[in-house]
C-alpha cells in the first residue's frame, strides 16, 4: 500500500542529516517530512478503519495472523509504545482495555487517534538535543528521531498487509492518496 507522503523524502532528509550533527541541530525539513508521514500513516489507518464494516472487524484471513482489529491496533499502539520506551524512556500512555474497544469501531479510533496524537506531539514538541540523543533499539543504537522513522516503514508495513482483509470480503481497500 503506498501512503499519502513519499519515504524517498524521508530518505533524503536523512542524508541531510549528518552536515548538520556538529551544529547539535536537527534540520527543520527532517522533522517536518516526519511529522507530515505520520500524520499520512494517521489518516490512511483512519480511512482504513473507517473503510471496514463494523462486522468484520475480527476478521482474519487465516487463524495465524491478527485479525483487521488487532492491525489497525497494532500499528497505532505499536508507534505509541515505541516512542514512550525508546524516545522518553517511560511507559506508554494508557490508550484504554483492548477487550473493550477491539470490538468498538468508534472506541478503536479513538486509540487510534490518541496514539498518533502522543507520537506527534513527542515530535513536535522535543528539542533538538532530545531527538539528537542516541538510543538503543533492537540491537541498534540510533539517534531518537530515527525512532520515529521506523515508526513510518512499520506503519507501511503493517497496513499493507490489510489489503487482503478487503478483498477476500469483496471489498476494495481504500482509495491511495497521494499527498
Amino acid at each position: 500500500m503506498i501512503f499519502r507522503r513519499s519515504s524517498s523524502l524521508l530518505v533524503l532528509a536523512a542524508m541531510a542529516f549528518p552536515l548538520t550533527l556538529a551544529a547539535q541541530e536537527l534540520p527543520a525539513a527532517t522533522r517536518s517530512m516526519i511529522v507530515e508521514s505520520l500524520e499520512g500513516d494517521r489518516d490512511m489507518a483512519l480511512s482504513i478503519l473507517d473503510s471496514m464494516p463494523e462486522h468484520l472487524l475480527r476478521f482474519k484471513p487465516v487463524p495465524e495472523v491478527r485479525d483487521f482489529a488487532q492491525q489497525i491496533d497494532h500499528v497505532a499502539t505499536s508507534a505509541a509504545f515505541l516512542v514512550a520506551r525508546f524516545v522518553l524512556e517511560e511507559s506508554p500512555p494508557e490508550l484504554g482495555d483492548p477487550t473493550v474497544y477491539l470490538n468498538d469501531k468508534d472506541g478503536l479510533r479513538q486509540v487510534v487517534d490518541a496514539a498518533f496524537n502522543y507520537c506527534l506531539t513527542q515530535l513536535r514538541t522535543l528539542p533538538d538535543t532530545t531527538l539528537l540523543q542516541p538510543t538503543r533499539i533492537f540491537g541498534n543504537e540510533v539517534p531518537k528521531w530515527r525512532v520515529f522513522m521506523m515508526i513510518h516503514s512499520h506503519d507501511v508495513w503493517t497496513l499493507g498487509q490489510v489489503v487482503p482483509y478487503f478483498r477476500l470480503n469483496g471489498m476494495p481497500p481504500p482509495a491511495f492518496a497521494a499527498f
